[in-house]
């Protein structure tokens, strides 16, 4: 098993390691101009089941939607490189509101 902790939720991160005895594996994140960014782990994930950590709530540095393209790119990462199993683990699941069609023609956006 493998457990990471993207920026931004590193702290939550390393109690959620140390309660579980286990901890956090290393991976690279990295800003580019014109906004674009790099996630990847450093090291091998293949075979492994992997776990993400990272909070979906918004704040000044990362609107909710980077965030949530963070953890998707950082997921894709580690399929791509042979992980068994991605599980991501969201504290706070943005757009969580929007779970059932309200009206016509709405989105489900947590699909």
């Amino acid at each position: 098993m493998l457990f990471f902790a993207l920026n931004g939720s590193d702290r939550m991160g390393r109690q959620v390691a140390r309660t579980g005895g286990f901890d956090i594996a290393r991976h690279e994140e990295r800003e580019f101009d014109g906004g674009e960014h790099k996630a990847r782990p450093l090291v091998d994930v293949r075979g492994q089941d992997v776990f993400v950590l990272h909070s979906l709530s918004g704040d000044p540095k990362a609107s909710t939607n980077d965030k949530t393209l963070r953890l998707l790119f950082f997921l894709a990462a580690c399929r791509e490189h042979g992980a068994a199993r991605v599980i991501a683990i969201a504290p706070y699941l943005a757009y969580s509101r929007k779970d059932r069609q309200t009206k016509p023609y709405d989105p489900v956006t947590t699909r």
